[in-house]
């Protein structure tokens, strides 16, 4: 084999390792701040109707394994008050639920662009509420803050081979004194590194 020749293949060879070996790289468990998430949810929650939620996450990073993923976020639910009083009249109002949360989750398998994950997480929930005519302190529901657990599935969706850029839907349940519900989520996700 010529010596152009030779040197041609081995860089061809490099060239196609750079891909491989810049993927394992990222592919590695490291904490640090990843990438950052936007949803909305609809949500079916229990004595409530016409529920929403909305929030953030922030990606910090894995640990033992680059699909064991670390985050924190802040969420805010609203809900109109789906009980009755002493005299069986609808309570007229709405509740909220403000909380900050840290959730692990993981990917289950990485198929293509899609990435099925599972996760659970735990946080506070700050109660509050908005009632007219609160015959029997319904409000009293919705006070204080409670320590509330999630748990969840879904899948996201890279935009791109990069994934810089992903869609992902969820089914989510919070367990919460007062406000549990129910929640399917859209959101985005955008990767930093």
């Amino acid at each position: 084999m010529k010596p152009g020749t030779l040197a041609l293949a081995a860089a061809a060879l490099l060239a196609a390792a750079a891909p491989r070996a810049r993927a394992q790289q990222q592919e590695r468990a490291h904490l640090g701040v990843d990438r950052l998430g936007s949803f909305l949810s609809w949500a079916w929650t229990d004595h409530g109707t016409h529920g929403h939620e909305l929030g953030a996450d922030l990606d910090i990073g894995s640990i033992f394994s680059p699909r064991l993923r670390l985050a924190v976020g802040l969420n805010y639910f609203h809900a109109d008050i789906d009980r009755r009083d002493h005299l069986a009249q609808p309570v007229d109002g709405t509740f909220h639920d403000f909380s900050v949360h840290a959730e692990a989750s993981y990917e289950i398998v990485r198929i293509g662009r899609l990435g099925p994950y599972v996760g659970a997480g735990v946080g506070v929930h700050w109660r509050g509420s908005d009632i007219n005519n609160d015959v029997d302190n319904t409000a009293r529901l919705y006070k204080g803050a409670v320590v509330g657990g999630d748990f969840f599935g879904g899948t996201t969706f890279a935009l791109s081979q990069s994934r810089r850029y992903s869609l992902y839907a969820e089914a989510r349940r919070v367990e919460a004194q007062n406000v549990e519900r129910s929640l399917a989520r859209l959101g985005i996700i955008i990767r930093f590194r």
